[in-house]
């Protein structure tokens, strides 16, 4: 049965289309998890290209994303084969699905790869690893023509991804909200500047029992010792999770989810095996135990929750390493590109984000936490920054500022008792550091005037 694209995906695939017409050969299409990149392939690219009799295979490196791709394109009206060690090969399909670890250790045997006109990569931002290079070499230098999926162009050590020739972008993640295909997102966390290095602002497995029992929870543990200990601990308590983890079988990930689907199970500890390919649109909280320092497996945890769900309203995160000082709020704009430093924080937000110190949620600069109506509200940027806002923003030069600063303290310690001539001094010695920079810059104009 043939799906219907949205406006959005509609337009995606228009973008694509364009860039192969001015020549370029690798396409690397961007769209926020929940968005429907797959079927966005399928009826957009795959489809077509089977009706005009090009061969067409599509490459993933987790079997449960080959097994989904082969399933939608089945339904989509194909004869469709999975390529992996230890299945049957089907001859003659229109459309090759092939593990990416398989089809590397055929290029490395001398094997013949399954010939192709047109090349979908999934989970794209991978595509910089020896094995995926090799594979896109391969193809590119048949001729084919490669277009890579992703919800986040980014490589984790910031480097250029040069394995494509040209990015185009889907709607935001606020777009997708005010569309209905995510539910909205509220962040809660610690202040990052009192979090000691390697530490984390709550326990999860405190956090999970006493607050979220009433959440169908995704944990990701910082390793998988500690992903084990999570998950024993929740289960002592009573809260029903399942580890998932690096080496767990696919048949036992899939009945994860089937189980999270039927209520069997609550929740899922894990490290970062779901971060892809792994759907459970139940799941709407996601407790992050830290690393999560660059915006790909953030961005890619969270997208685990917020996908729209029958009865599912919102979706929360308690990001307790504090990476949301970083990287912002889901929902914000972000800047992708192939030539790195990607996913930069595009929302016009001057004054930073706000924390509320009653119920630890994140929000944009208010005077009162739209979550729970305390006025215990924090801004986690340095002093130095604040000052430098506030400066920015009066009207009164910073030397005056500094001056009448000075006066105040003085004429305090001068009310104390303390002689004129010392009250002045020690009003100086003990100003801040702007205090004092601003005073003495204004000395050095003076004297380069005399």
């Amino acid at each position: 049965m043939r799906l219907i694209l949205r406006d959005y995906q509609r337009r995606l695939i228009a973008r694509a289309q364009a860039a192969y017409r001015m020549g370029h050969k690798a396409v690397l299409m961007q769209s926020p998890t929940g968005s429907g990149k797959s079927a966005t392939a399928i009826e957009g690219v795959i489809c077509p290209s089977v009706a005009l009799g090009r061969s067409v295979i599509f490459c993933a490196h987790l079997e449960e994303i080959l097994d989904d791709a082969a399933g939608r394109i089945a339904e989509a009206g194909l004869t469709v084969s999975i390529v992996k060690s230890g299945r049957k090969l089907a001859p003659n399909a229109q459309v090759y699905v092939c593990s990416t670890p398989t089809l590397a250790r055929m290029l490395e045997r001398g094997e013949a790869l399954p010939q192709a006109d047109r090349v979908i990569l999934d989970e794209a931002h991978r595509a910089a690893s020896s094995t995926n290079r090799a594979i896109l070499t391969h193809y590119r230098n048949t001729g084919a023509l490669i277009l890579g999926l992703t919800a986040t162009p980014a490589r984790g050590d910031g480097q250029p991804l040069d394995e494509f020739e040209q990015l185009v972008t889907g709607p935001s993640v606020r777009e997708l909200v005010s569309m209905g295909n995510l539910v909205p997102c509220q962040v809660f966390g610690p202040d990052p500047n009192k979090l000691s290095p390697g530490k984390i602002g709550d326990d999860p497995v405190r956090l999970v029992l006493k607050e979220l029992a009433h959440r169908r929870c995704a944990i990701f543990a910082p390793n998988g010792a500690q992903a084990k200990a999570i998950n024993d601990a929740l289960r002592a308590g009573g809260y029903r999770t399942e580890a998932v983890l690096d080496g767990t079988p696919s048949e036992i990930r899939r009945g994860v989810r089937a189980r999270l689907a039927d209520g069997t199970t609550q929740g899922v500890v894990t490290v970062r095996a779901i971060v892809e390919g792994f759907d459970a649109p139940v799941l709407d909280c996601a407790v992050l135990c830290g690393g999560f320092s660059t915006i790909t497996p953030w961005m890619q945890a969270i997208g685990r929750v917020v996908r729209a769900h029958p009865g599912k309203v919102d979706a929360i995160v308690h990001d307790l390493g504090g990476a949301w000082f970083w990287h912002g709020l889901p929902e914000d704009g972000r800047s992708w590109s192939l030539q790195g430093m990607q996913g930069r924080n595009t929302t016009e937000r001057p004054r930073g984000l706000r924390r509320c110190d009653a119920c630890h949620a994140i929000f944009e600069p208010k005077t009162r936490c739209p979550r729970c109506g305390s006025v215990l509200v924090s801004d986690p940027r340095p002093m130095r920054v604040q000052r430098a806002e506030m400066f920015e923003a009066s009207q009164v030069p910073v030397g005056d500022r500094a001056a009448r600063y000075v006066a105040s303290v003085e004429k305090k310690l001068i009310e104390r008792g303390m002689p004129a001539r010392v009250a002045g001094m020690r009003a100086r010695e003990r100003a801040p550091s702007w205090v004092r920079e601003a005073l003495a810059g204004v000395g050095e104009t003076q004297r380069r005037a005399g």
